[in-house]
């Protein structure tokens, strides 16, 4: 457990994989058919459909969103770009909610990041944080 990156399943992929086979097979109906869809209903359909597939396709991919646990050192990246580097020793404690768990540092003044708890190795996260000592609040009723 020194070692771990905590990163989207590849479940999330495959999900997004049959959300972008339904839109192209939307606009190929649509063509063959030959219906205009107006542009509000395209925009909706770019907003609520093709963006939130195409996230789904790509979250897996190492680099896109990962925490990576290297013995004290923590590593966020975001986006292939953003990396912010924490330590176990910084945590002041953890805030599970109903998706996961927030990071606090600084004395808990700050939230560092969040661990998704649909990711894998989010209960590997779990289990440093208590062998390090660190407080993991519950919500009422967990």
């Amino acid at each position: 457990m020194k070692k771990f990156v905590v990163r989207a399943p590849l479940d999330f992929a495959g999900l997004g994989t049959i959300v972008m086979i339904i839109v192209i097979g939307a606009l190929v109906f649509a063509q063959v058919e030959n219906q205009d869809i107006p542009l509000p209903i395209m925009v909706i359909f770019i907003l609520v459909v093709i963006i939130p597939g195409f996230l789904l396709m790509v979250a897996p991919i190492k680099g896109v969103w990962d925490i990576i646990v290297d013995g004290d050192d923590i590593t966020v990246v975001k986006a292939f770009i953003f990396k912010r580097h924490w330590k176990f020793s910084d945590i002041s404690y953890g805030k599970v909610t109903r998706g996961g768990m927030k990071i606090y540092v600084e004395g808990g003044k700050k939230k560092a990041f969040f661990v998704d708890g649909m990711c894998e190795h989010f209960s590997n996260f779990m289990k440093r944080m208590e062998k390090e000592g660190k407080n993991i609040i519950y919500p009422e009723g967990m």
